[in-house]
């Protein structure tokens, strides 16, 4: 068949939908709200009441103050930008301000703090000027029944503020000799004290109604106090600090003034983030750090409670705790741009992000559950999960079995019922009912390598899927018996390969740059696409018009089959492109590192 021209329909696909910031993609326009929600890293978070309801408030790089509702995980109204003269929110605390919940936050050069009302998202009366430089941590506290904030910056000075008239109380505190990087507040023996800490490795005690320091500086980080929490450990006040790059965290008796024990042990690494607890009736730490692993400490034995909590991909950076329906939950966010929460009894995540794997998602397939269209994708992190794809919203639980990275997964209807089929790197194909959330067939272990390619067809009215495995072996297996109906060898590897309705097949060859398409009741070559090399490639029909796409490392172009010509301009991503797949409604679905991009037109 000659080849036909492959200009672009002039229709362009617009972005409905996507777990990764829209920022990092360079095509269209959202429709709607990323459900990762910041779109640069979250640097702090604390947390609060508002109208009778446990929130979150995360701030980070994008300049952006968010609240989220902890029971529901969702973002509440839009993100508070203030002025936009800082760059960005380093630090954070709440506190109530006559009856109502407010955020005290600062970030950028110019030494300002601000006060947000939580309740209407608008700033409180002026920003409080007076550091000259950064101002990098900051606390709240009531001192003689006044509300007052707490900070410290880069001009080595340690500054309170009265919230309601925005002045500075007294003189600026200094005896730092460094930058200050982090503060708490709290009452030792009635008094309220505020504890500083920074870049010259020392912890000092401030008198906040006198404004005097107390004692000497506590002294035994061996490089930059990163933080500072403050708890109450059988009767006696204490202070837990963490160091930059000495990776330790250490306990104070503010009484005494003194180290209590040695530091903890564990594989910390450079922690950044720590916030306190009770646990079954117990004080605890809950840390983050670089390796964007959560872990739980016992104050009392200073011993780390079970393993480290994974979920995030990059350092955490913030940690706060609440208690959510009498749950325990602690709040973290991290440079992956999210917000997590996590129930510190089951030592699991509460709140699974919306669109998110845990590791890089390799496949995806489209069908109908309950009447709406869903995505079924297969990622990394050895996990089947199925979305919503108007709403981008997960549909129950993971899908869990499989051991090693799910390669492969394709979809059909099997006595009535939604059905998905799934082959990973551990050789097994599984079958999954979508309705129920269960495996109804396999594991199926006859193939002896990673199971590459899954599609579904129809054989003499029966259901059956198609597998293919790496060294290029054909797999059928009758999904209505679960018996296999044949194997055999390809005489060459098939890198990709997709099945229409109509019916039509469309495969991407290993070591060749054709993808050819095919008429599957004949046997016969319908053509080729001038796509060039494929890696992935899809195929379905919308409206009586067969559609495919096809991949090509950060690109993603669509094709008119009948015409062979392009559909909207090409689609390009930040990171390699592994799966792609077309809904029955003409939604395409991309899967790009760890996450999922949905597109209209």
């Amino acid at each position: 068949m000659p080849a036909m021209p492959s200009s672009p329909d002039s229709a362009q696909w617009t972005l409905a939908w996507t777990s990764r910031p829209a920022s990092d993609l360079a095509f269209g326009e959202p429709v709607g709200v990323p459900r990762t929600g910041h779109t640069g890293r979250v640097w702090a978070i604390a947390t609060a009441v508002v109208d009778g309801r446990p929130v979150a408030v995360s701030g980070g790089n994008d300049r952006t103050l968010r609240l989220w509702d902890l029971p529901s995980g969702r973002q509440i109204g839009r993100p508070f930008t203030g002025s936009g003269d800082y760059d960005h929110v380093e630090s954070l605390a709440t506190t109530v301000l006559d009856g109502r919940p407010v955020a005290v936050f600062a970030g950028g050069n110019n030494g300002i703090v601000r006060v947000c009302d939580l309740t209407s998202g608008r700033q409180v009366g002026e920003p409080f000027k007076g550091h000259t430089d950064w101002v990098t941590a900051v606390a709240t506290t009531v001192v003689d029944g006044r509300p007052v904030g707490v900070s410290g910056g880069n001009d080595k000075t340690v500054r309170m503020w009265d919230l309601r008239s925005g002045e500075q109380i007294g003189e600026p505190f200094k005896g730092h000799t460094k930058w200050v990087t982090a503060i708490a507040t709290t009452e030792v023996d009635g008094r309220p004290v505020a504890i500083s800490g920074g870049h010259d490795r020392t912890l000092r005690m401030w008198d906040l109604r006198s404004g005097r320091r107390i004692g000497k500086p506590l002294r035994g980080h061996t490089y930059v106090v990163e933080l500072i929490v403050t708890t109450v450990l059988d009767g006696l006040p204490v202070a837990i600090s963490t160091g930059r790059d000495d990776g330790t965290v250490r306990l104070w008796d503010l009484r005494s003034r003194e180290q209590i024990g040695e530091p903890f042990s564990g594989d910390t690494g450079f922690v950044r983030a720590v916030a306190t607890t009770v646990l079954d009736g117990r004080p605890v730490a809950v840390s983050g750090g670089i390796d964007g692993k959560i872990r739980i400490w016992d104050l009392e034995s200073r011993r780390q409670i079970g393993k480290p909590l994974t979920g995030h991909t990059d350092h955490v950076r913030a940690v706060a705790t609440t208690v959510v329906d009498g749950r325990p939950v602690a709040v973290t966010g991290s440079d992956d741009y999210t917000v997590r929460m996590w129930d510190l009894s089951s030592g699991r995540q509460a709140d699974e992000s919306p669109g998110r794997h845990t590791g890089y998602v390799s496949s995806v397939a489209t069908t109908v559950l309950d009447g709406r269209s869903v995505a079924v994708t297969g990622g990394y992190d050895e996990t089947v999960r199925v979305w919503d794809l108007p709403t981008g919203e997960p549909v129950g639980d993971p899908l869990t079995g499989h051991t090693d990275t799910v390669t492969a997964v394709a979809t059909a209807l099997v006595d009535g019922r939604p059905t998905a089929v799934t082959g990973a790197s551990d050789k097994a194909v599984r079958v999954w009912d979508l309705s129920s959330g269960t495996q109804t067939g396999g594991p199926f272990t006859g193939h002896t390598e990673t199971v590459s390619m899954a599609a579904v067809l129809e054989c003499d009215g029966r259901p059956v899927a198609l597998t293919v495995t790496q060294d290029g072996t054909l797999g059928l297996l009758d999904l209505t018996t679960g018996r296999s109906a044949g194997i055999s060898e390809h005489h060459e590897a098939v890198r990709n390969l997709a099945i229409g309705d109509q019916p039509t097949a469309i495969t991407a060859g290993d070591g060749s740059d054709q993808v050819k398409l095919w008429d599957l009741a004949t046997g016969n070559a319908l053509g080729e696409l001038p796509t060039g090399d494929a890696g992935a490639v899809a195929i379905a029909t919308v409206n009586g018009r067969p559609i495919a796409a096809t991949t090509d490392h950060q690109t993603v172009r669509v094709w008119d089959v009948t015409t062979r010509r392009r559909i909207g301009s090409d689609l390009h991503f930040p990171k390699p492109v592994l799966d792609v797949a077309i809904s029955a409604d003409g939604h395409v679905i991309v899967c790009f590192d760890r996450d999922i991009a949905v597109f209209e037109r």
